[in-house]
């Protein structure tokens, strides 16, 4: 198989191959290509195969991929299938003993997706695994996280800025670890780069077509720690350039980010949770919203990055207020 100009292990049609990975793209034509550009120096040693899944761009995606990787399966889905349906229409055509599923926003480094292969190998009951994330500068991102709990906004309420140390203060819905923090077994890795077993995969099942956006990755591995698995940060690093891919639908995502929230409450903790968390938002975001603002009128440089987080945490405490979501996927 070649990638752009550089070789990478060969696999015959339809044999077994080490790692299967999978990108769902949707207009982001420049990352994609960045990101497969990447890939040969990191899976140096492994034989792999390439899927990418096109939502309907329209900035030329798939024309790109097509000229430039012709090695790489490219699955044209006709429609915007989201993350979680997109994945689900390339999982049957892989043929990996493990699958990646890594967002076209993502450049990862020389021996990365090696490295998280064989960390995986040396977990017999893996459900999943991920990479610590970095965004471009080198710097941690969000990574992973606990199982969403009311509490977790609570302690936003009560420690809005995240000073007070400790398991109990600390714990939140995302987690951004320290570069020297070891593997560790988590609730669930972010669906930036997410790599399971086969076995796994045929175990747990497909995706949840239901999160168009966002939660699909949460809701997947905790019906893999339902079936007995478990799900680990691994010792390998993968750069997220986070927020790039979905900045075109920047309007669009608070609303789809609450609708899968509410969805993965209602699935696996019912509508008294639901509610429960919703009220806790309110109060979070709305604290946040007016300590924004409040900062914001001290003006400075950091006066318009104040204003603008205190309308996104004020639109995130007023949807609490809104039953019907009812998010409109891009076309």
């Amino acid at each position: 198989m070649r990638t752009g100009d550089t070789p990478v292990a060969a696999t015959a049609p339809g044999a077994p191959c080490d790692l299967s990975v999978v990108i769902v793209n949707w207009n982001t034509a420049t990352l994609l290509a960045a990101c497969l550009d990447s890939l040969p120096a990191a899976g140096a040693g492994l034989e792999l195969e390439v899927l990418v899944v096109d939502n309907a761009s329209r900035d030329g995606s798939a024309a790109m991929a097509r000229a430039r990787y012709p090695a790489v399966t490219l699955i044209e889905a006709g429609a915007n299938l989201g993350f979680a349906g997109g994945n689900n229409l390339a999982l049957p055509r892989c043929r990996g003993a493990f699958v990646l599923l890594l967002n076209p926003d993502t450049v990862c480094p020389p021996g990365s997706l090696a490295r998280l292969v064989g960390f995986a190998r040396g977990k017999p009951r893996l459900g999943a695994a991920g990479p610590l994330l970095l965004d471009a500068d080198g710097s941690p991102t969000i990574t992973w996280g606990w199982f969403p709990h009311p509490r977790h906004h609570w302690l936003g309420l009560l420690d809005p800025a995240r000073r007070l140390g400790g398991r109990f203060w600390g714990e939140r819905v995302v987690h951004v670890p320290t570069r020297d923090e070891p593997s560790r077994r988590v609730d669930y890795v972010a669906g930036a780069c997410l790599l399971a077993p086969r076995e796994a995969l045929a175990r747990v099942g497909p995706l949840d077509e239901r999160f168009f956006l966002y939660f699909e990755e949460t809701d997947w591995c905790r019906r893999a720690r339902d079936a007995g698995l478990e799900v680990w940060c691994a010792e390998a690093e993968v750069v997220h350039l986070e927020g790039r891919a979905a900045a075109t639908v920047s309007e669009f995502s608070l609303r789809q980010f609450q609708h899968s929230y509410r969805l993965f409450l209602r699935k696996h903790h019912g509508r008294g949770r639901e509610l429960e968390t919703r009220l806790a938002q309110a109060c979070e975001y709305g604290l946040k919203s007016a300590l924004r603002r409040l900062a914001a009128l001290r003006g400075g440089p950091a006066g318009k990055a104040n204003r603008a987080l205190a309308r996104q945490y004020g639109t995130r405490a007023r949807l609490q207020f809104v039953d019907r979501l009812d998010p409109r996927p891009p076309a």
